[in-house]
């Protein structure tokens, strides 16, 4: 999903919300954070208050009924009491994986604690803002208390080797990235049983390359993928500018293996994909005869189509995870892998310092020769 179509489905949500949460979102637009990570947050608001409501906290019957007072009147034991509904919440499956689960009869799986926090994390930061902001009729925060600083984080029940070990599982190292990209433009098509998909996999085997290898070759989020302009790349210097997470412009090396892609796609992306003047977007699709920004979703299939074929299914996610690891490898150092990632610090990093890796094998296998 890019920025645009974020901001447009975020406008969707917020209309039916309490003035007080749409004054949140006019000011965290204002500090330009990240359109995808708002309609992230106005999805769990959406799920808050109609907790509030099925559960009596508030006596409205609509959404944007919730009043500020009914905020004001909630104590840490209700906070908690939602954390605990959303632990124990069903986590949200395709209607095919669930039939499957269903004449298994077998119990849907809970909300891992990643999703669990991103609610609570939400949560957070609304309650923040109006304990903060002031209310230009009173003069006082929307809030005198801010009950969230009450309500704990969800613990994570996995060490931190055991989370390395199931990353490291998913990840393309040393060679195997490049092996990779090779598998992508020698032997995938051979994989192909009919002349339709042959034809697709030709027409877009440049702009597939040069996606992947700017993941492989940056460690860029797919968010920030989707979202590149032409006017972004520099080959030249071998920088991209990317927006980041958090709504911050940064620039960020491309390592050489993407650079020689690039230049190829660039060369190719019009006659490709016969884009108007005006289209700007890096990386583009045909629909409905038109040339278009692709969308994450897409992309995120064709990473799970090609890692597939190759070795194991992975996203994009996993492919920056792999660049983080690599770099850490080579530099020993969490705060150049900080900066390349985008992290304003390097607690998010710390994960690659416990995937096992081939070095740590060797360095235990010879310990006592």
């Amino acid at each position: 999903m890019n920025q645009q179509e974020a901001t447009r489905r975020m406008e969707e949500e917020i209309q039916f919300f309490p003035w007080f949460i749409q004054n949140y979102f006019r000011k965290k637009s204002g500090d330009q954070y990240s359109s995808i990570t708002l309609y992230e947050y106005a999805k769990e608001y959406r799920r808050f208050l109609t907790w509030l409501i099925q559960e009596g906290f508030s006596s409205a019957t609509k959404l944007p009924e919730v009043t500020l007072t009914e905020f004001a009147a909630l104590w840490p034991e209700d906070l908690e009491f939602y954390k605990a509904h959303l632990v124990k919440a069903p986590k949200i499956l395709k209607e095919t994986t669930q039939k499957r689960l269903a004449e298994n009869e077998q119990p849907l799986p809970l909300r891992q604690n990643a999703t669990v926090q991103r609610g609570i994390t939400a949560i957070r930061s609304l309650f923040s803002y109006l304990s903060e902001a002031i209310d230009r009729n009173t003069g006082k925060p929307y809030l005198e208390h801010n009950m969230m600083r009450k309500v704990a984080n969800v613990k994570d029940n996995k060490t931190m080797a055991e989370r390395g070990a199931a990353i490291e599982k998913k990840l393309f190292l040393d060679e195997e990235a490049l092996d990779f990209l090779d598998f992508i433009e020698q032997h995938y098509i051979q994989l192909l049983e009919s002349r339709q998909a042959v034809t697709a996999f030709k027409k877009n085997r440049i702009r597939d390359l040069a996606i992947i290898s700017l993941f492989l070759g940056t460690g860029i989020r797919l968010s920030e993928l989707v979202n590149l302009n032409v006017s972004d790349l520099d080959l030249t210097a071998g920088e991209a500018r990317v927006y980041r997470k958090g709504g911050k412009w940064d620039m960020v090396v491309i390592s050489s293996v993407a650079i020689g892609y690039l230049k190829s796609y660039l060369t190719q992306r019009e006659k490709l994909y016969q884009p108007d003047e005006a289209e700007s977007a890096l990386f583009l699709t045909r629909y409905r005869k038109k040339a278009k920004r692709i969308a994450g979703g897409a992309v995120e299939a064709m990473v799970g189509k090609y890692s597939e074929a190759f070795k194991i299914k992975v996203s994009p996610h996993k492919l920056r995870h792999s660049v983080a690891t690599q770099l850490y490898t080579k530099t020993n150092s969490l705060v150049q892998v900080a900066e390349q990632l985008g992290q304003s610090g390097t607690s998010a990093t710390t994960i690659y310092t416990h995937i096992a890796g081939k070095k740590k094998r060797d360095a235990m296998n010879d310990l006592w020769n």
